[in-house]
C-alpha cells in the first residue's frame, strides 16, 4: 500500500478507537476497522517476513484470552463471559494489526498528532467552545465533565496521557522551535485544567505524580533552565490574579470535594459512598479470590455476583480467572521495565508504565481499547528507545537528534 493511503486508514481507526462511543459512530467503526484488517492481509503477502515478536501485548494477551475462553464452562452467566472472550480476541487482532502498520510504515509521529488532536477537542468542549459539540456526552445523573468519553475518568486517563507525550517531547527534543515548545506547554496545562473539571481522583492524583517524576528524573536539567522555568511560573500566577474566584470555586470546586471526601474516608473521619464501596469490593473480591484461586469464577463475572465490576483491576483478574490472570497481563508491563533496566535508558517511559499499574488498583483496564493503544505506543517506544540506545554506542550522533533519529530512522540511515 501506498504510505499516503496506510495513515489515512490508520488515522481513521485510531479515531475510531478514541471516539466510539456514540451509536450513529458504530457501524463507522466497524467499517474501518474491517478496512483495516483486509489492508493488513492484503500488505503482509507482498512482504516475505514480519517480526511480531516485539508486540508482547498481542502474545501476552492471547493466553489471557485462552484462558477467559475456558472459564465459560464453570462461569454463572456463560453468555456474557463468551461475549466478553470475543471482545478481547478482537483487542488482540487490533494489537497486531495496528503495530504492523505502526512499525511498518513508522507512523510513531502519526499517533502522537492524533492523541494531542484528541485532547485539544475535549480541551474545546471544556472551555465552552462550539466547534465540536457534536461529539460531546452529556450525562444527567452525573454533573462531571466527560467531554467526548462516557466516562470522566477515561477522558482523565486519556489526557494524563498527553501530558506524558508533552512531557516526554520536552525531555528529548529540547532544541526544538518556540512555537512547537509552546503548543506542549497549552496543552499540559489544558490537560490539568480539565481533568479538575472531570473530578477524576485518578486523573489528579497521578497528573501530579507524572509531574512530580518528570521533575525529579530531570532535575539537574530543569535547574539549569531555573530562569525559564521562573518566567512560567510568573506567568502562570499573573493568570491566576486576574481569574475570577467565583469561576475557579465553581470549576474546581467539584474536583477538590471529591479529593477531600476520599482523603477522610480513607483517614477514618467520614464515610464517603464510592471509596467504601471500592474498598468493599477490594476486600470480598480478595477473600473470593482465596476461596478459588486457580480457576476462579469465570472471566467478567464479577459483575454477575456484584451487579457492579471490581473498580480493580488486580482484583477483577484475581476473581475471574484466578491467580494466572493477573501474571499474565502484568508480565506485559514487567516485560517492558526489564528490557529498559537492562539497556538503562527509558526512566521516564517506566515511570509511566509503573504510574499505569498503579493506576489500576482503581480501574479495570486490561481488555480497554484505550489502554491497549497506550501500551502499543509504549512497546514501540521502548523498543526504539532500546535501539537508539545501542546506536549511540556504535554512531556520534548529537544528543539533541536523538529523538528525531527514534521516530524518523530513515534521514539517519545513511549514518549507519
Amino acid at each position: 500500500m501506498k504510505p499516503l493511503h496506510v495513515k489515512i486508514l490508520v488515522s481513521l481507526f485510531i479515531l475510531s478507537l478514541l471516539f466510539l462511543n456514540k451509536e450513529w459512530l458504530v457501524m463507522y467503526g466497524w467499517g474501518i476497522s474491517f478496512l483495516m484488517y483486509l489492508a493488513f492481509f492484503l500488505d503482509l503477502q507482498k512482504i516475505k517476513h514480519f517480526d511480531f515478536s516485539q508486540n508482547i501485548h498481542g502474545y501476552r494477551m492471547f493466553p489471557l484470552a485462552m484462558l477467559a475462553l475456558l472459564s465459560v464452562i464453570w462461569a454463572p452467566d456463560g453468555e456474557a463471559t463468551l461475549l466478553h472472550t470475543l471482545m478481547l480476541f478482537v483487542t488482540i487482532l487490533n494489537s497486531f494489526v495496528l503495530y504492523y502498520f505502526v512499525v511498518r510504515y513508522n507512523l510513531f509521529s502519526l499517533i502522537v498528532y492524533l492523541l494531542l488532536g484528541y485532547s485539544f477537542i475535549n480541551y474545546s468542549l471544556a472551555l465552552g467552545l462550539p466547534y465540536f459539540g457534536f461529539l460531546q456526552n452529556h450525562d444527567e445523573e452525573m454533573a462531571r465533565f466527560i467531554g467526548t468519553e462516557l466516562n470522566p475518568n477515561y477522558l482523565a486517563i486519556m489526557l494524563l496521557f498527553s501530558m506524558f507525550l508533552s512531557l516526554l517531547f520536552f525531555q528529548e527534543r529540547s532544541s526544538s522551535s518556540k512555537a512547537l515548545k509552546g503548543l506542549h506547554i497549552i496543552n499540559i496545562v489544558l490537560a490539568l485544567y480539565t481533568i479538575f473539571l472531570t473530578a477524576s481522583r485518578k486523573g489528579i492524583t497521578f497528573s501530579f505524580l507524572l509531574l512530580f517524576l518528570y521533575g525529579l528524573i530531570n532535575f539537574k536539567r530543569m535547574m539549569a533552565s531555573f530562569k525559564t522555568i521562573l518566567i512560567v511560573g510568573l506567568a502562570g500566577s499573573l493568570v491566576l490574579f486576574f481569574v475570577k474566584i467565583d469561576f475557579v470555586t465553581d470549576t474546581m470546586g467539584p474536583a477538590f470535594e471529591r479529593l477531600g471526601r476520599m482523603l477522610s474516608t480513607m483517614g477514618g473521619k467520614s464515610n464517603e459512598g464510592s471509596t467504601e464501596e471500592r474498598v468493599m469490593f477490594i476486600r470480598e473480591g480478595w477473600i473470593q479470590f482465596t476461596a478459588s484461586p486457580f480457576i476462579g469464577y469465570g472471566a467478567a463475572s464479577f459483575k454477575y455476583y456484584y451487579h457492579l465490576y471490581a473498580h480493580n483491576n488486580y482484583i477483577e483478574l484475581l476473581f475471574g480467572v484466578g491467580f494466572l490472570g493477573p501474571l499474565i497481563y502484568y508480565s506485559i508491563h514487567f516485560s517492558i521495565l526489564r528490557k529498559l533496566w537492562e539497556h538503562r535508558t527509558g526512566a521516564f517511559l517506566a515511570a509511566f508504565v509503573l504510574i499505569l499499574m498503579l493506576m489500576d488498583v482503581g480501574l479495570v483496564s486490561y481488555y480497554d481499547k484505550r489502554v491497549m493503544l497506550m501500551l502499543l505506543f509504549i512497546i514501540v517506544l521502548a523498543d526504539r528507545k532500546i535501539a537508539e540506545r545501542k546506536a549511540a554506542k556504535q554512531l556520534t550522533i548529537p544528543a539533541e537528534n536523538r529523538w528525531e533519529q527514534a521516530i524518523f530512522p530513515e534521514e539517519y540511515a545513511h549514518l549507519s
